[in-house]
Parts: structure tokens; sequence; C-alpha cells
């Protein structure tokens, strides 16, 4: 399968490009900046700017699936916590239209050239909290209260995942941390996770690769990750 991954520079998306060669995929890096990425067997790297449809379009050419790793970015030093509302203190509470405008040319993109299934990281963050405990539910209201801005512009973009006609899976993991993968993770629709025990970059990435490789019964539907 010929997977691009866009956010390939991102901490996320490094995984993400990783797990899915290590599957034995094709894999497509797409970014800004694609001098910072080497290729190698089974791995090339085209440019692509997602607040312009034309560049997006023109990167997701033949392919089969997209997986989106879009998010606030920074540096941080290793091992430490990040997530979708506490990773950037300045970017999540002014984070502009990366999210909204984004998904939105990446959707356009995706119809245009064909590709169907499409898969999206985003934050558990997003959830109106049914699924999850109370004392969860409350860390959730929090934090929404605090990053409004970076939760509207995600909710606006998932929103239009929701609206499309592609085969879209929605994946929501709490907050992650550059950590060894483990593999012990639960994920699926509904599930019940603690959006206040950190998921390693790497097993998210993983999640993300089955969701756009496996997983039937995800389609279409929101999944959580974690622990």
């Amino acid at each position: 399968m010929k997977i691009a991954v866009i956010g390939a520079t991102g901490a996320t998306g490094r995984k993400v490009v990783e797990r899915a060669l290590d599957s034995g995929h094709e894999v497509i890096a797409v970014a800004r900046r694609p001098e910072t990425i080497a290729s190698t067997v089974r791995l090339s790297v085209r440019q692509g700017n997602v607040l312009d449809r034309t560049s997006i379009t023109n990167a997701l050419a033949d392919t089969d699936v997209v997986i989106s790793c879009l998010g606030p970015t920074g540096n941080f030093p290793q091992g430490i916590v990040t997530s979708e509302g506490i990773s950037n203190i300045r970017k999540n509470f002014s984070p502009g239209t990366t999210m909204s405008v984004g998904i939105t040319n990446i959707l356009a993109a995706c119809e245009s050239k064909g590709v169907k299934r499409f898969v999206m990281q985003s934050g558990i963050g997003l959830s109106d909290g049914k699924e999850l405990s109370a004392l969860n539910r409350l860390a959730i209201h929090i934090s929404g209260r605090i990053f409004t801005k970076a939760v509207e512009d995600k909710a606006i973009a998932e929103r239009a995942v929701q609206q499309s006609g592609l085969d879209w899976i929605i994946v929501r993991p709490p907050a992650l941390s550059d950590t060894a993968a483990t593999s012990k993770y639960t994920a699926g629709p509904l599930i019940r996770i603690s959006p206040l025990r950190p998921l390693s970059f790497a097993d998210c990435a993983d999640c993300l690769v089955r969701a756009a490789t496996n997983e039937p019964t995800w389609v279409r539907k929101i999944v959580n990750v974690g622990r």
C-alpha cells in the first residue's frame, strides 16, 4: 500500500513513517521542507504545504491512503510530555487555522486525486467525555476552557472530515511523550482512556498505521487511543 504522511517531520509523523516502512508499505513523506527528510528504500519525499491547496493536491498524486499528523509543533527536551492540549502553550492559545484550513485542503486534495481513505490525528480533548470517567471529563473540560482557540480550530477540522465522502477515521490520543513503544495501549470507538496518562509517539503512530491499513470496523468513526 502507498501511504502519504502529512506532517512527516513532526514527532508523531516521523514515527508513522518508520512504522509504515517497518510494516512493508511504500511511504510518501509530505513536508513543507522536503530537504529535511532523506529518501530511502520505499520512502519518497514530496513538497507540500497544507495551506496551499494546489501544493498539497500535487503531493497526494498516486497514493492509496493519507495520514494527517498536523498539530502544534515546537522544540522540546527529549522525554517531555506533549499533547494536543499542552504541547506548545503559545501555539495552542493562538493556533491560527492550520487545522481547519489545512484539513479542508487535504480533503479536497484527496477527492481530487481519488484517495478514499483518510486518517486524521486529533486529540482526546475534542471528546464530549461521555465515555470517560467523571474525573477525566473534568480534566478535558478544564483543558478546553484554557485552550479554547486550539479546540475550536480542531473541531472545525473534525467536522469537515465527518462531512466528507471519504472513508475517514479520526484518531484521538491523549498527551503524547517521547518514550519507547510498548504496544500496550487500547484503541477503538468510545474506548475509555485516561487523557492524563501519556502515550508514546510510537504507540500513537502504530494506531494511525493500523487505522490506515486495517481495522475496517473503524471506518467513518472516531477512535480513542491510550491507556
